[in-house]
């Protein structure tokens, strides 16, 4: 099994509940997540203290995605991954009902979180299906930048 890593900078969105990434498994192989990071990489203006409130939950539907970042493995000598971060849709995915973990980053460059799982459960992304990251707030008139990374294993 190998392990990669895949991240990405996007301007936020003035539309709450927007979806900003989505790690999408193949058909072929399910992924097991260990690590998520999500960081403002520049403030939103026009919110004051408020910054994004990240949802993570299972997509219900992988939306039609337009554009994407492909994961390294962590091992050069490695092959490459089938699974992909979505970064862009002509189709936004849809979240399932839950949301998995929930956290609000204040408006402060640099501010964020870092989501785990252990090494022996990890979160897993079934075959053909996703886990989306939305932002469940609007972020302003001018929408600052945002940070994320994923680890994981397929």
């Amino acid at each position: 099994m190998a392990r990669f890593e895949v991240s990405n900078v996007k301007t936020g969105t003035n539309t709450a509940n927007t979806p900003m990434w989505q790690l999408k498994a193949s058909a072929t192989s399910r992924c097991r997540i260990f690590e998520i990071g999500l960081s403002l990489a520049t403030i939103n203006s026009g919110t004051g203290p408020l910054g994004p409130s990240w949802r993570l939950a299972r997509s219900a539907t992988l939306g039609t995605s337009s554009a994407t970042a492909t994961a390294e493995e962590q091992d050069p000598g490695g092959g490459a991954t089938t699974a992909v971060l979505d970064t862009a849709w002509s189709a936004n995915p849809t979240a399932a009902s839950v949301d998995m973990r929930k956290y609000a980053t204040p408006n402060t460059m640099g501010a964020g979180i870092v989501w785990t799982w252990p090494d022996h459960r990890p979160f897993i992304v079934p075959i053909s299906t996703g886990v989306v990251i939305l932002n469940a707030l609007a972020t302003g008139t001018t929408p600052g930048t945002m940070n994320v990374y994923v680890v994981f294993e397929e």
